[in-house]
């Protein structure tokens, strides 16, 4: 029995009166504590239909643990949980009730706010996450969902759903991260361990978007603001006024750059009150300073084919309501909650057949070997193609794209192979400017992207004769020994027998990657991988010639 059936009562004692808000997968009630005679709200997470039973176990430990993260905690910018227990086989969650909005919906109805009574939020919720880190205890989701603002004016923090406490395990499945685009640190999306300047990190992107009314990296897909925020530097502010100085410093990519937050928090006072920040005391220099790189793309579409390959596990968002905990699940455009590939894991080096190509070397991590288009239609001769495709009936490749995307694809009934270079979606191309050392930031985005495979994957391949559409799962990536300066390839299959093998490679400022797709799998799996691997070679053979 739902709460929708009527009157219930929770634990026996907590009666339901009225839904107070619901999402994709959640509703927040307000109650009665019978026992106590106050009332109360009661958070209730529902799952998606496809939820086997370890997501609905995950799931309900998430819930738990956020109880458990916020019960800890007493101060008055943070949410009282009282009580959570299971259910029904869902959590429940009883909290303090508040009157007001959260800022998301505030932010909705009103526009952007206010400089100084941004500032002020700010320093509330950046007080009450000192009081936090102080106990040990991250956030890891802070965004405007997640900040209430009562009908008095305060500001408290909700939502320790995907929080860190110390000692305590970690609940995701190993190498996922979890979190909502545009709000996850980058320290994080490297794979590396978050700490408060990670919680600071999001509390900056909240109040620029606040003030600003927009995101300080944006992007037309969640790929495209992961990989921004990983690589570039936020859009100048323009109604931040005396906030956005403080904004741009602390949205700085190496966590060691960043203000500290006792810093933040006294120069959002200032502005809260009408002052000058006055100075802002940055660390010393940091001992690296990631470089900038081109936003990651959507996947090109070629001529000739319906739809390229839809990677499900490279960005899978996740239907999570914005009051809930948040839960790993399939793709759900309700919820920009995603997950993203975790720290890589080693693996044992994947090798071909064929002879190995000598490894590209190394250039200068200043100098940009390829700065000036690259016909890859002529980098492999058709004589090395038909090795691969015997059937191929064509005298050259078949270009698609321009100048820009430098693609080209040798399709045959069957089978067919493409090669494609890595760029983004804002203009910058390979050829002007791009660095080795961005172009490694791109590599690293698409191999935790990859590296704990996909539920489900979907392509359609016209070229090839696959009009059939053929769905599976997709492996894990593996790092390729000795293929340009560093590779990784993984294997998507389909139901009808089909497979497609991906592999993606860096050399110098350039990432390409290598599609070889066969719809009848004729060759065997370990053949179809050792294809798109020998095409890659030949191609990295061809580039460290050129």
């Amino acid at each position: 029995m739902s709460a929708e059936d009527g009157e219930r009562r929770l634990a026996g004692r907590y009666l339901l009166l009225e839904a107070l808000g619901s999402g994709g997968m959640g509703t927040v009630w307000r109650a009665r504590d019978e026992t106590l005679g106050r009332e109360v709200a009661v958070k209730e997470l529902r799952f998606d239909a496809e939820y086997d039973d370890a997501r609905r176990a995950e799931a309900c430990t998430r819930a738990v643990r956020e109880a458990q993260a916020s019960a800890r905690l007493r101060h008055p910018g943070i949410i009282t949980v009282h009580d959570a227990f299971v259910e029904d086989g869902r959590p429940w969650i009883i909290m303090q009730i508040l009157d007001g909005a959260s800022l998301d919906r505030v932010l909705e109805r009103q526009g952007p706010l206010p400089v100084e009574q941004v500032a002020r939020i700010g320093a509330e919720v950046l007080a009450a996450l000192e009081a936090a880190h102080a106990e040990g205890i991250l956030h890891r989701d802070i965004k405007p969902a997640n900040i209430f603002l009562t009908s008095d004016g305060r500001a408290v923090l909700t939502d320790f759903g995907i929080a860190t406490v110390e000692g305590q395990a970690t609940i995701t499945r190993s190498g996922m991260l979890v979190g909502s685009p545009g709000h996850i640190a980058p320290e994080r999306l490297r794979g590396e361990k978050a700490g408060p300047q990670s919680d600071l990190w999001s509390l900056a992107g909240t109040l620029y978007r606040l003030v600003e009314g927009r995101a300080p990296f944006p992007g037309d897909s969640h790929v495209a603001v992961l990989a921004a925020v990983l690589t570039r530097d936020p859009v100048p502010p323009v109604r931040a006024g005396e906030l956005g100085p403080l904004l741009v410093h602390t949205l700085a990519r190496d966590p060691l750059a960043r203000p500290e937050p006792s810093v933040v928090r006294r120069a959002l006072e200032r502005v809260a009150a009408g002052e000058a920040t006055g100075e802002i005391r940055l660390p010393a220099a940091p001992p690296r300073a990631p470089a900038e790189a081109p936003t990651v793309p959507a996947p090109l579409r070629r001529p000739g084919r319906s739809r390229q390959p839809f990677l499900a596990g490279a960005v899978v968002t996740a239907a999570v309501l914005a009051l809930v905990a948040a839960v790993v699940v399939a793709t759900d455009e309700r919820s920009p909650a995603v997950v993203a590939g975790g720290t890589p894991t080693s693996s044992a080096p994947v090798t071909s057949s064929a002879p190995a190509a000598p490894a590209t070397p190394a250039a200068p991590e200043n100098e940009a070997r390829f700065t000036v288009p690259v016909d890859f239609c002529s980098l492999v001769p058709v004589e090395r193609i038909r090795e691969i495709i015997p059937n191929y009936p064509r005298a050259e490749g078949r270009p698609s794209g321009d100048s820009i995307t430098a693609a080209c694809s040798w399709d045959a009934p069957g089978s067919g192979v493409s090669v494609e270079v890595q760029t983004n979606t804002d203009g910058r191309d390979p050829w002007s400017g791009t660095s080795p050392s961005q172009a490694r930031d791109l590599y690293l985005f698409w191999l935790r992207a990859r590296e704990d495979g996909s539920d489900k994957i979907i392509w359609h391949y016209d070229n090839i004769g696959g009009e059939q559409m053929t769905s599976g799962p997709s492996s894990k990536a593996e790092k390729v020994a000795d293929l340009g300066e560093e590779a990784f390839v993984y294997d998507i299959y389909g139901r009808l027998g089909a497979q497609m093998s991906k592999a993606y490679v860096r050399v110098s400022n350039l990432v390409f990657h290598v599609t070889y797709a066969d719809v009848t799998n004729e060759k065997g799996k370990q053949k179809i991988r050792q294809n798109a691997l020998q095409m890659a070679r030949w191609v990295a053979e061809a580039l460290d010639k050129s």
